[in-house]
């Protein structure tokens, strides 16, 4: 009976297939070390100005996170988007939230079930409060896109060179609003995101793609490690993970590579800016090729 199940078609595909993962986990493990080896510690760059040509060549095409500031200097946002005034022109109204997060150990898993609308003056207020993450405006709500907060959109300028300029086509750009505290957990995306901070600051854990097979990667792009207590006891894969480390502030442009694993903890009330429509990359913005086991990133000296 044991050879039967043994040469049964599903046990001899269960074990390509585990076959087949040994041999990837192998191959990005080696990755991971040289990596490690060659870069030594753990950092994200920074820039003042960095040209468009430049971000393409040596960040965007090589799948490597970098910060770049001075890309917000024209946002009529960065001047007046206080908590006051988008309670004066929008605090009466609704908004998609997601509220009770504290309840929930990784609430970014519940979304669906923590979803409520409440008037933006009550998220606003939470901003004078202790620090919590109990209450989150986060992209999937497409605020920018409804008809009462149209006008926000004219108060952004699309990054010249970097980002497509129509902002009007769905999931373009998408806002995050909410007061410090604010955590969403280790998690990956399937594209390339330029994250633009406009008031406050968040502290940004980055770790790349091939880091995934230690990343407790439980359930969709998720990881089940929480990264302000990591459990290595029940994670001990998790401890060989390189993390890097960095802090935005206002006017601070973030690139998150796509298949970066990312956290981000707001360290003040925060509103922030993504972008995912980039300028001069038709066809590779939503791919895998790009770093997944491409070649090593080679440092410049520019």
């Amino acid at each position: 009976m044991v050879r039967e199940a043994e040469h049964h078609p599903a046990v001899g595909g269960g074990r390509t297939h585990a076959t087949r993962l040994g041999s990837l986990e192998s191959l990005l493990a080696t990755r991971s070390e040289l990596q490690r080896q060659a870069r030594g510690e753990a950092r994200v760059e920074r820039y003042q100005r960095l040209s468009p040509a430049e971000f393409f060549t040596h960040y965007y095409r090589r799948n490597r996170p970098v910060v770049i500031e001075g890309l917000l200097e024209d946002w009529p946002a960065m001047r007046r988007w206080t908590p006051a005034w988008m309670a004066e022109h929008f605090g009466d109204e609704t908004v998609e939230v997601m509220a009770g997060r504290e309840a929930q150990a990784l609430p970014d898993f519940h979304a669906d079930r923590l979803r409520r609308e409440v008037p933006l003056r009550e998220l606003l207020a939470r901003f004078d409060g202790a620090p919590t993450n109990d209450m989150y405006l986060v992209a999937r709500n497409s605020l920018l896109l409804r008809e009462a907060f149209l006008p926000l959109l004219e108060d952004l300028r699309a990054p010249e060179g970097y980002i497509h300029p129509d902002l009007r086509e769905p999931d373009r750009v998408h806002l995050w609003l909410g007061p410090a505290g604010t955590l969403s957990n280790l998690h990956h995306d399937h594209l390339n995101v330029l994250f633009c901070q406009v008031w406050g600051r968040k502290r940004v854990w980055l770790a790349p793609s091939w880091e995934t097979p230690w990343m407790a990667n439980e359930r969709g792009f998720y990881s089940a490690v929480d990264v302000l207590a990591p459990d290595t006891g029940r994670f001990p894969d998790f401890a060989r993970v390189a993390l890097h480390t960095v802090e935005v502030g206002p006017g601070d442009a973030l690139f998150i590579p796509v298949g970066w694993w990312h956290a981000l903890h707001a360290l003040d009330a925060s509103l922030s800016v993504t972008f995912v429509s980039f300028e001069q990359t038709p066809g590779l913005n939503t791919c895998w090729r790009e770093g997944w086991l491409g070649a090593t990133p080679q440092e410049e000296h520019r």
